[in-house]
């Protein structure tokens, strides 16, 4: 990662007591146009086209699908053309290849080739675009503070829209569906605004001045609108990941606690005003999760358990589950339900590519938690490298209810956040 000093190095040598905002946010935009215009030309456009990701995925999965799939087609033919095979010595990436080879090998062999090899397939444009991130987009760091600004940028406009929905139209069943016409903003303000919101709430608990203030202020509506998408896990990924990523980087005990006292207040204080959506919280969240008789979700994670106890060395075929869940696989078992996917990722891998896969899976995901950890220890001056692990971590838990492993939309979420985490590991002490 390039070590030159920026705008944003001198603002901050400038500045004798707290940041100012507008100062720091101009110095990041005049680094963002000296890195792009230092580019190649051709270079120019497509990183310019990536920083408008965060815009992007505020349209459709499918303009979204189009944005990552691009630029992780585009690193791959680079790396071809100019020779450069250096990112793939790195421990996560062969992990991620191995995981994928093994997903092509039992759709191959399993009841569906065709279809299972083909989903298997086109799925390694996800943790592509990671490496494409990670290894190319990024690897100076003003374009890095651009795309985190963009992504801080891009969360308050999805809280926006999600106010005005709100306002206008109200909840659906205690769930939110704009700007997508389905259930899944949460999912937006979760994940791909994890990044930024972990960065928020460090700064709001750690150093002084209106940054911290507006970050905290930032963060105190980003939560709220969370609650209001009805999006448990999603809601649950934010509030752990931001606890945790405010005890991880010097906190303030005193405003830490403050912090997390003013957040719990707010959803107590919608809870109060909206009894179905504390409902959703509360006494479903705790039925779902502990009643297997009654369950939804335990029965459905139950199907796929049955089924990969009895596929244990293979599994049933990459993405296949969908293709066999509701052709009667699972009569003979008690208290399942059949669904698309097992709504967990774990479970979801040992079903579909068997145990061999769950291992190796296992080693792929955890690999890129520790590759961020690792990297926050070296470095605990720069908050996005101290809290960046919490972003994998959170994401990748292994005990919650997920979508779809192999799916479309969810990975167009989880590995733009995914991504920016990884380029953590390509900081060091020098490159603040």
């Amino acid at each position: 990662m390039k070590t030159e000093t920026t705008h944003l190095d001198r603002c901050l040598e400038a500045e004798a007591g707290p940041v100012k905002i507008i100062p720091a946010l101009q110095a990041i935009a005049a680094d963002m146009r000296e890195a792009i215009a230092a580019l190649p030309k051709w270079e120019r456009g497509v990183h310019i086209f990536w920083l408008m990701g965060p815009f992007i995925l505020l349209i459709e999965r499918s303009p979204a699908d189009i944005w990552l799939s691009l630029l992780a087609m585009t690193f791959a033919v680079r790396s071809v053309f100019k020779r450069d095979g250096a990112w793939l010595r790195h421990f996560w990436v062969r992990a991620g290849f191995l995981f994928w080879l093994w997903c092509i090998f039992v759709g191959a062999v399993s009841d569906f080739p065709a279809y299972s090899m083909g989903e298997a397939f086109v799925w390694f444009r996800f943790p592509l675009f990671a490496m494409a991130t990670a290894f190319w987009l990024a690897t100076d760091k003003r374009l890095l503070y651009a795309m985190l600004v963009s992504t801080a940028l891009g969360l308050v406009v999805m809280c926006g829209i999600l106010t005005a929905e709100i306002l206008i139209e109200g909840q659906k069943g205690g769930r939110l569906m704009w700007p997508y016409g389905d259930l899944v903003p949460g999912n937006y303000v979760a994940k791909v605004g994890l990044p930024a919101f972990t960065i928020m709430v460090a700064l709001a608990v750690s150093i002084k001045g209106r940054v911290a203030a507006l970050s905290g202020i930032i963060a105190l509506i980003t939560m709220v609108i969370s609650v209001m998408t009805g999006e448990r896990i999603n809601f649950l990924i934010r509030a752990c990941g931001g606890m945790l990523a405010g005890l991880v980087w010097k906190p303030n005990w005193g405003r830490y606690l403050a912090l997390v006292a003013v957040e719990i207040l707010a959803v107590v204080v919608i809870f109060s005003a909206l009894p179905g959506t504390a409902a959703r919280y509360t006494d479903q969240f705790i039925k779902g999760a502990t009643e297997p008789q009654e369950s939804p979700w335990l029965k459905t994670i139950n199907g796929g358990w049955q089924v990969a106890q009895d596929n244990l060395m293979f599994g049933i075929g990459t993405a296949n589950y969908r293709l066999v869940a509701y052709e009667g696989i699972l009569d003979k078992y008690d208290n399942v339900r059949p669904d698309v996917h097992p709504h967990n990722y774990y479970v979801q891998m040992l079903l579909e590519t068997g145990l061999i896969g769950f291992i190796l899976g296992v080693m792929f995901l955890w690999s890129i938690i520790w590759t961020c950890f690792r990297a926050s220890l070296r470095n605990r001056e720069n908050v996005f490298v101290a809290t960046a692990w919490v972003i994998p971590f959170g994401i990748f838990w292994p005990i919650a209810t997920s979508a779809d492993f192999f799916g479309q939309w969810n990975n167009i979420f989880i590995w733009s956040a995914v991504a920016l985490s990884l380029i953590s590991s390509q900081i060091n002490k020098k490159m603040q």
